[in-house]
């Protein structure tokens, strides 16, 4: 089977997900090709043509969704071949099934499921199958709702993503010294805002799933690395799980095996009550420069009962002084705008920032996506209509919630966008305050990218030459935050 996977943009990063479908494919016998249409959709169409896919598929998250319907729509009409989706939208709404834009919809995990969909394709003539483990599929205006199949439990045995297909046409993924790898899949917590226990209760509703974490062996992401190290510069590596030090006897191991073997500096996502000295100094002396660490929020209500964080502010200090003492870089993650969050609520999330000092502190606004807890409360007590076609392709921009306060929403946007600068130079505090009641959203916009992006490099254990440094600033501001509008031309995601 001849499979195009086709993206909207490109970011900093080859984005993993379909880079592991692709390598699972490649792997497996198919032909594969990537496509980014980034403002040219024509050009897209045409190489599509020259490619002559026997489907294409998209990897999609809410928000993004409906230039991907515009996308979809185009190739369907120019090309008339099948369409796929996968990814958190479709995960999430695979009733789009039942669109004109659609052939098939990927539910979950996609390599085995992609792979078994491919080599019956081929099996039936061309033939788009229906009996695929984790596919809603349509055929003959009748559709075919598959369960998901239980996840992937030996993760060693995923082929390696298939990053040559992005480096190949992308010589700014190639060039860029930080590489992304995967060492875990899932998570065990049940933070509202985030979708991984909706898709934990999904496979245990239809796959009889009760284990939710899976950790490749240490030797393995070594050979990965050193493997890739080989024909690609890597300066530094980032690990993408979300919650890496989660099991200490692994980890410890894990330092212990990378130290020797690869040392090159890496970073990490980790929660503050998952690292104790032991764990922080074990990573520091095997590499670690960085680790992406969530606040989330500042005020005790919305951190641990509507967040559902549990995690105490004395977790996250003493955390967070063991890094500076081990020389590692903090960066703080946190979510302005919550359901019901006031503005003195949000100034508690900068308090805790300011005392905590972190190397970096990132502020995002919080989006209502599908299948989150915190989504269906927001729903519930009024402040989200549930019409996801309203949200933006980032969650740097701006709220599609309502707020009690109009004015607590205009501050809350625009604290996030001076956040950054206010951890480091707290003083500044009595000069920004005045500025968070004015109306100039698309200013404050464009100064909080530029500082996100100027303290963003703190974190790089690496200098940027100039030329790199100049097409990342570019980058960041074009594609990163990318915030254009999107057309709204369906409405079927609605609760």
């Amino acid at each position: 089977m001849r499979i195009a996977f086709v993206q909207d943009i490109i970011q900093f990063s080859v984005p993993l997900g379909t880079a592991l479908i692709a390598g699972s494919l490649r792997h497996g016998g198919h032909k594969v090709e990537v496509y980014i249409v980034d403002n040219n959709l024509d050009k897209t169409v045409n190489d599509l043509k020259q490619f002559k896919p026997d489907a294409v598929a998209f990897s999609v998250i809410t928000g993004s969704h409906l230039e991907y319907i515009k996308i979809a729509r185009t190739i369907k009409n120019q090309l008339n071949i099948p369409i796929i989706w996968g990814g958190p939208h479709a995960t999430f709404f695979p009733k789009i099934i039942e669109e004109d834009y659609a052939d098939a919809v990927c539910v979950g995990e996609g390599e085995d499921a992609a792979l078994d969909f491919a080599n019956a394709f081929d099996e039936e003539g061309g033939k788009i199958p229906i009996k695929i483990s984790n596919f809603w599929v349509k055929k003959d205006g009748e559709i075919y709702r598959n369960a998901v199949r239980p996840r992937i439990k030996n993760l060693d045995k995923v082929p390696y993503p298939a990053r040559d297909l992005f480096f190949n046409k992308f010589p700014m993924l190639k060039n860029h010294g930080i590489k992304h790898f995967l060492a875990h899949r899932g998570c065990p917590h049940k933070c509202t805002y985030c979708f991984n226990h909706s898709y934990n209760q999904m496979y245990k509703e239809q796959a009889g799933d009760k284990k939710v974490f899976f950790s490749r062996s240490p030797e393995s992401i070594v050979e990965e690395i050193l493997w890739l190290k080989k024909t690609e510069t890597i300066k530094m590596v980032h690990f993408v799980d979300d919650v890496f030090t989660l099991h200490k006897k692994w980890t410890l191991e894990f330092a212990e095996i990378y130290g020797k073997l690869c040392g090159l500096p890496f970073s990490i996502n980790a929660r503050f009550d998952h690292m104790d000295e032991e764990i922080i100094s074990s990573l520091a002396k095997a590499g670690l420069s960085l680790v992406y660490c969530g606040i989330e929020s500042g005020n005790e209500y919305m951190r641990n009962t509507v967040m559902l964080r549990q995690q105490s502010l004395d977790s996250i200090f003493k955390a967070g002084a063991l890094l500076k003492k081990y020389k590692v870089k903090l960066l703080t993650e946190n979510v302005l705008g919550n359901p019901g969050e006031t503005f003195e609520m949000a100034m508690e999330t900068l308090e805790v920032n300011m005392k905590l000092k972190p190397s970096i502190a990132n502020a995002s606004i919080f989006a209502p996506y599908p299948g989150l807890k915190m989504t269906k409360q927001a729903i519930d007590d009024g402040y989200f209509d549930g019409n996801f076609d309203r949200l933006e392709a980032t969650y740097y921009d701006s709220s599609v919630l309502k707020f009690k306060n109009k004015g607590d929403e205009r501050k809350i946007y625009n604290l996030r966008c001076f956040f950054s600068l206010l951890t480091q130079h707290p003083w500044l505090i009595w000069f920004v305050k005045p500025l968070l009641n004015l109306p100039f959203k698309k200013l404050f916009w464009t100064i909080g990218n530029v500082l996100d992006g100027y303290y963003l490099r703190k974190g790089m254990a690496y200098q940027l030459k100039p030329r790199e440094f100049i097409s990342s600033v570019i980058h960041f501001l074009t594609n990163y935050r990318n915030t254009r509008k999107l057309s709204k031309s369906s409405t079927i995601c609605q609760q």
